[in-house]
């Protein structure tokens, strides 16, 4: 049914998007659909902890306030090929520093071996 909704819809547009789980992220922005064409800029605002992942976060996410670090994402493509302009800006800290991409990769690593031996 949703997805049958969503080829019904030749134009929508969201307005004032504000999604927020305090202390963690803020998403804030809009988004339109044109004859299933995405378009939208969203504000994603992370805490500082949850971007100790990311070598030299301050380079993508540029500015504070609230508390969050702030960084512009572009959405495009169509509703059935979403894509957004935050993932090469990471992948470029991590061609910058892949020390860091190794230690991420060991995190993720751990963490799946912990599951696997919980049961989980």
């Amino acid at each position: 049914m949703f997805a049958r909704l969503w080829m019904e819809v030749s134009k929508h547009q969201l307005n004032n998007i504000a999604i927020e789980e305090k202390g963690k992220f803020r998403i804030e922005g809009e988004l339109s659909i044109d004859q299933r064409r995405l378009r939208g800029t969203i504000r994603l605002g992370l805490t500082r902890e949850y971007l100790d992942w990311l070598p030299n976060p301050e380079e993508v996410f540029s500015r504070r306030q609230n508390g969050y670090l702030w960084t512009n994402v572009r959405l495009f493509g169509t509703i059935d090929d979403p894509e957004q302009d935050l993932s090469p800006r990471i992948i470029e800290l991590f061609k910058q520093s892949p020390g860091a991409y190794l230690r991420l990769l060991f995190r993720q690593f751990e963490g799946w071996l912990k599951r696997g031996f919980r049961g989980d």
